[in-house]
């Protein structure tokens, strides 16, 4: 069979055989275990002829007793071994027992007498031995041929194992392609916010159900650096930059020059050096500036593609757009007293009387603090188990408020709070967070009780 040589590169028919793990043990070409035999054998032989018997070597028995190890070794191991056997029957039979030639008989006569038993032995090892041979032969044909069977079955199995796992591939490439509108509508809705922390928790979900990258980051614009703010999928021995400031080659191109990178070009893989696959600007189409970078560090092989590239920069500029948006929002609210619902004082006018409460209590002599709520790990909840924590949060911060007290929400989609406490000791502000967390606790959902949250009391102005 030739489909052998296709499916594996092993079989070699042509090569030597390999020696088998299960080949007899040979001493001077012979097996070990017929040599055994012949040697007790006709030890046993002699030694009965020796010394039951006249010591005749069992001359005029008939069938003679030395037949026994020549037919046996003959069908059992072959031609060599059976040859063997005749050779040691005529040499136990004839060494130092040769009869004696009678009158009657000539020279051929008396040749034929001495002879005739140990030419039968080599006849019959021979004629019985190469039956066996050709058996033996036969045998390892089948067992080569099996063993090339094997070989075969497994490359075919191999090949079909390889072809079920492209063909499981290639169908959830098809289904990721085929994504659903409304798959799409929940990923876009949730960058679809007017505040900036709500658009990068959401940001991530957009990235993973539009590229599906195994790491990827977001980095945004401060002065003249690119900070990362969220860096997915990365591990402890990556070494990839966290910033990148005006003189690097990728801020010059990506905020600089606007353009988008891609390793599959050889001037923007020298750009990139080795710090991932695509980089993109976020650029906001209302106002025309970059407000940030999207960088997709590992990418499966398959999914890098002329579509792929497009999609990603759509990808950028919807981003881009929205953070936008959520900028122009952000410097519109920044006057703002309370927020929209009216229960909590918004980051900027709490931060102000934040501080106004601390310069007034040094000069009259009481102590402002101040209680932070910080979750975390919130990028790995879904959009609607933050709005669970955020709600559950909101919720016990207003039950727990005293009438001198200042709650707002730090700016950071409703999962950062600040409780003011103005004339409290930092003492008294961590029995405060204390009574805060355990009504945080019992606020969130079941599901959610395991969720980090921390509780930092300290005095105003010392954070």
């Amino acid at each position: 069979m030739s489909s052998a040589s296709t499916l594996d590169p092993d079989p070699t028919p042509d090569a030597a055989p390999a020696v088998r793990d299960d080949a007899p043990a040979r001493l001077l070409g012979f097996r070990r275990a017929a040599l055994v035999e012949l040697v007790l054998f006709f030890g046993a032989a002699l030694a009965v002829d020796t010394l039951l018997l006249a010591g005749g070597r069992f001359e005029g028995l008939q069938p003679h007793p030395f037949w026994v190890p020549v037919l046996l070794l003959a069908v059992q191991y072959g031609t060599g071994e059976g040859v063997l056997a005749a050779i040691a029957a005529t040499l136990a039979l004839r060494v130092g027992n040769m009869p004696e030639q009678l009158i009657s008989q000539d020279f051929y006569q008396y040749l034929y007498a001495v002879s005739r038993e140990p030419i039968l032995w080599l006849v019959a090892a021979v004629l019985f031995g190469e039956l066996r041979m050709r058996q033996l032969r036969e045998r390892e044909e089948l067992r080569a041929g099996m063993d090339l069977a094997r070989k075969e079955a497994d490359a075919i199995a191999r090949s079909y194992r390889q072809l079920k796992t492209v063909k499981e591939s290639l169908e959830t490439r098809v289904a990721g392609q085929l994504r659903t509108v409304f798959t799409l509508y929940q990923a876009a809705k949730s960058i679809d916010k007017l505040d900036e922390g709500e658009i990068m928790l959401g940001v991530a979900d957009l990235i993973r159900t539009v590229m599906k990258p195994d790491k990827f980051s977001l980095f945004l614009l401060n002065n003249d650096v690119l900070e990362s703010v969220t860096n997915d999928g990365w591990e402890d021995d990556d070494s990839y930059a966290r910033w990148f400031d005006a003189g690097s080659p990728i801020f010059e191109t990506v905020v600089g020059r606007q353009r988008f990178l891609c390793v599959a070009r050889t001037e923007d893989e020298r750009i990139l050096q080795g710090e991932g696959i695509l980089a993109g600007p976020l650029l906001s189409e209302d106002t025309g500036t970059v407000v940030g970078m999207v960088k997709i560090e590992s990418l499966g092989f398959m999914d890098l593609s002329v579509n792929s590239v497009e999609n990603f920069r759509i990808l950028c500029e919807w981003i881009g757009t929205a953070l936008g948006k959520a900028r122009q929002y952000r410097e519109a609210a920044a006057q703002r007293v309370t927020t929209e619902d009216g229960a909590l004082y918004t980051s900027d006018y709490i931060g102000r009387q934040a501080a106004f409460l601390g310069h007034l209590g040094r000069r009259l002599g009481f102590e402002t603090t101040m209680v932070t709520i910080k979750p975390s790990g919130m990028a790995r909840l879904s959009a609607h188990q933050r709005h669970e924590v955020a709600a559950a949060i909101g919720k016990a911060v207003r039950a727990s408020l005293r009438d001198t007290d200042l709650a707002g929400d730090f700016g950071n989609s409703g999962t950062v709070y600040g409780v003011v406490l103005p004339g409290t000791p930092v003492e008294q502000a961590r029995v405060v967070a204390a009574k805060l967390e355990t009504a945080v606790r019992a606020a969130l959902p079941r599901p959610l009780a395991g969720v980090r949250i921390e509780f930092i009391a300290e005095r105003v102005g010392e954070g």
